[in-house]
């Protein structure tokens, strides 16, 4: 049963570990100090809910997927590409969908000794409240604990919003994204990393801490000042 919790200490802890928050890379979203870090892409949605990778949208926009790509840029079509219906329904991907965070979970849960003592930090913006507070620079979190089966209770009504971290007592590994990124951090050993990246769902794909956040940072996929301003 996930139960609030006011012992902000140890996530204070780990939050402390990221780089600043001005960074905009990988590292001021999910600490430093793992052997090995993936990126899970969040999926964009299609007809009738279904869902869409990024795969399927940088091949119809002509553009080349890569580790550090972002979404504005693969899902811009280049000159003589997109002439097709879009495979999605053009809007920014959104949460995780819950079969996959449980795809996560069971991939996961090996690599920890403590699968049954669990940390929530969810996003206070979300409406959350609590008498003390888990901070970062421009961020605050109300704590909640339990296991990790617990975690499908963030994704149902009426709550809906999912933990932006969650990792065990003895943080083997931390998974992190944010309100404004379409996409979610894991940092764990090498051989948990590669567990996630063998999965055919989630899409993930390889991460290192200096890998920037914005659509600049897809030095492979540029976009021109109009066409970034198509999703401003």
């Amino acid at each position: 049963m996930i139960v609030p919790s006011n012992d902000v200490d140890l996530a204070n802890g780990l939050l402390a570990r990221l780089r600043p928050f001005e960074t905009y890379c990988a590292g001021s979203v999910v600490p430093p100090g793992y052997e090995s870090y993936c990126r899970i892409l969040h999926p964009a949605e299609g007809d009738h809910g279904t869902l869409v990778t990024w795969d399927t949208i940088a091949a119809w926009a002509g553009r080349v997927y890569h580790p550090a790509m972002q979404f504005e840029a693969i899902a811009t079509p280049r000159p003589n590409f997109g002439a097709s219906p879009a495979p999605w329904d053009g809007q920014m991907p959104w949460n995780l969908p819950i079969d996959h965070v449980t795809t996560l979970v069971n991939r996961l849960k090996p690599y920890t000794q403590h699968p049954d003592q669990m940390w929530y930090l969810v996003w206070e913006g979300y409406g959350e409240r609590a008498r003390l507070l888990a901070e970062r620079p421009q961020r605050r979190y109300v704590v909640y604990r339990g296991d990790l089966g617990d975690l499908k209770h963030f994704y149902e009504w009426p709550r809906r919003h999912p933990a932006d971290y969650w990792f065990p007592q003895d943080q083997a590994w931390c998974v992190a994204s944010d309100v404004d990124l379409c996409w979610t951090y894991v940092g764990g050993t090498q051989r948990c990393i590669e567990a996630i990246l063998s999965c055919a769902e989630p899409e993930a794909v390889p991460v290192d801490l200096d890998q920037g956040l914005t659509v600049d940072s897809d030095l492979v996929n540029r976009l021109s000042p109009e066409e970034k301003s198509r999703w401003s």
